[in-house]
């Protein structure tokens, strides 16, 4: 069944015991995220509040006793901007706000059916089906036990497979996997990591303030 997004939203807020995800692209086009991911291609310093919505929803699940976990597979073992911009933007905020971060390489990927999924409370399944240029087409909530077991199937052995957000970052400081990295205009460039909070600089969206970015949160 297609749902909209009210419905879908309300997932995050009333799931009793656990949420999962499986993100299977390498980038996504999310209108929302678009600003915030020029920022971070600008070399611009992440603002000190970012994904702020999300954590809180986040750290009040884990103090209720719930989890919150996604795994993202990482195709051709090497991270492109976009997911860097995930990992530094997003994943790290949410990691220390108690979300279980987790990577899989695309070629240890078992042969199961995965999609990109939610799955709430081990007992509905939320798919989300995708441009091939990442684009949200639909949210289909499917109650059919057949899916039900293939998302289970899927999260189980991926998770199996799989490693920590603190894995990925120690892979990248000992360059266990390339991470490639473009300046706003499209070129190479070197000097890309983050920059401390409050480091000011010109936002290349706004002229010269520092930006203060919206919390888009990475439901997709």
């Amino acid at each position: 069944m297609i749902i909209n997004m009210a419905r879908f939203d309300r997932y995050f807020t009333h799931f009793r015991a656990s949420a999962t995800r499986i993100e299977t692209l390498p980038a996504y086009d999310v209108p929302e995220e678009r600003e915030n991911f020029a920022v971070y291609l600008s070399g611009a310093p992440l603002p000190a509040k970012r994904h702020a919505e999300w954590s809180a929803n986040v750290r009040k699940a884990v103090a209720d006793g719930k989890y919150m976990g996604r795994i993202h597979v990482i195709h051709d073992r090497a991270l492109g901007p976009y997911l860097q911009y995930e990992v530094y933007w997003y994943y790290d905020v949410a990691a220390a706000a108690g979300e279980d971060i987790r990577f899989i390489f695309r070629e240890d990927v078992p042969d199961v059916d995965f999609r990109d999924t939610w799955i709430f409370d081990d007992e509905t399944v939320v798919d989300l089906g995708y441009s091939a240029e990442g684009q949200l087409k639909f949210v289909n909530e499917n109650d059919h036990p057949d899916r039900l077991e293939q998302a289970r199937a899927a999260w189980e052995e991926l998770y199996a497979r799989s490693f920590s957000l603190a894995e990925l970052h120690a892979k990248i400081r000992n360059s266990g996997i390339p991470v490639p990295r473009l300046a706003h205009d499209g070129k190479p460039r070197d000097d890309l990591r983050p920059k401390r909070p409050g480091q000011r600089v010109p936002n290349p969206r706004s002229g010269d303030h520092r930006y203060q970015g919206g919390d888009p949160a990475i439901r997709r």
